[in-house]
């Protein structure tokens, strides 16, 4: 069984509206203005991750997602079994 192992560290800055909006309409019905969720202007952000070839067909992954940043973290987890046939 081989293992890998990987990572990341970097840093997200977003550019111009921060909290954008976006006019529409349904056809014959007056227009509206939709909010959008507002981004994080500057995020960390990390992944890491963990690889296992189990047999020669068979790879065993686990990674964690994280992003930080003005009062706000986003996190995830994923598993994953690739098979190859």
């Amino acid at each position: 069984m081989a293992a890998t192992a990987r990572g990341f560290l970097g840093w997200r800055h977003a550019f111009g509206d921060a909290a954008p909006t976006i006019g529409v309409a349904f056809a014959g019905q007056d227009p509206f203005t939709i909010a959008r969720t507002p981004i994080v202007r500057d995020a960390a952000l990390i992944d890491l991750g963990l690889d296992i070839q189990t047999s020669a067909a068979a790879r065993l992954g686990i990674s964690y997602f994280g992003q930080f940043g003005g009062g706000t973290t986003s996190q995830a987890f994923k598993a994953g079994l690739h098979v190859a046939f």
